[in-house]
């Protein structure tokens, strides 16, 4: 990783996209000025389970958004420098290994129904689920064919499949590391259920107004509650957390 952190870039900030930063597009731009003062202090990344591509696109339709320091994809199963778009190659390097064949065979004997190609990729598999015993199915089934996978199900439908070593954590981790920037220093906005996996102690939470219940069940000392949703709410959460 070619980026390097000075003395005065403090934070990393890693957010959601969908629902935590878009929704209300006047918030986006009042929280991109701010963000845009800030980056000398400040990592910035966005944390999808959207695929890197589909993320640039976004981008282009939004131009008020920020270029980011990273652009994560796909559950935690990629990253991209934010200006290049050059992958990380020693985060993919980790992933290596993992059985997708054997996992796309499996799911091909089961009733769900894949996700859009443009959103399968390659350490990710995506399913339409209708709840969630059949997500405890999928589960089983691993178990059973001796797949190692992580299994991540969120709003009451999405089933996604990664290596057991990716995850939105996983590549939260891998980034401070690699970056030097302690684990009290992360800060994570996010509004899914998908995004659970970014609220770990110590790094410092912000959870939208708007966010889906599985989320808003967080709670700690580490979790701010916002009032406010979309950008609103994670502009809201930066402040508290002093980060802004």
């Amino acid at each position: 990783m070619n980026k390097q952190v000075s003395e005065h870039e403090r934070w990393l900030f890693v957010s959601d996209v969908d629902d935590t930063l878009t929704g209300d597009d006047d918030a986006l731009a009042k929280l991109m000025d701010a963000l845009a003062a800030a980056r000398d202090w400040v990592v910035l990344a966005y944390n999808s389970s959207r695929p890197c591509a589909s993320l640039r696109q976004t981008f282009r339709e939004k131009p008020q958004m920020l270029t980011p320091d990273f652009l994560v994809g796909a559950m935690g199963t990629e990253i991209e420098d934010g200006a290049s778009g050059e992958v990380v190659a020693a985060y993919s390097a980790r992933l290596d290994g993992w059985q997708r064949d054997r996992i796309q065979a499996m799911m091909a004997t089961m009733p769900f129904t894949p996700h859009p190609e443009a959103f399968q990729t390659r350490f990710k598999a995506s399913y339409d689920v209708p709840d969630e015993d059949s997500y405890r199915q999928v589960l089983a089934r691993l178990q059973a064919e001796d797949i190692d996978a992580k299994v991540v199900y969120s709003g009451g439908k999405n089933l996604d499949i990664i290596p057991r070593a990716a995850g939105k954590a996983a590549v939260i981790d891998f980034l401070r590391q690699s970056l030097q920037i302690p684990a009290e220093q992360v800060v994570v906005a996010g509004d899914s259920g998908n995004d659970v996996d970014m609220f770990v102690d110590p790094y410092k939470g912000i959870v939208v107004a708007n966010a889906d219940p599985e989320l808003k069940a967080r709670r700690g000392d580490n979790i701010y509650q916002a009032q406010a949703r979309h950008a609103a709410g994670v502009l809201e959460g930066l402040r508290h957390w002093g980060v802004l």
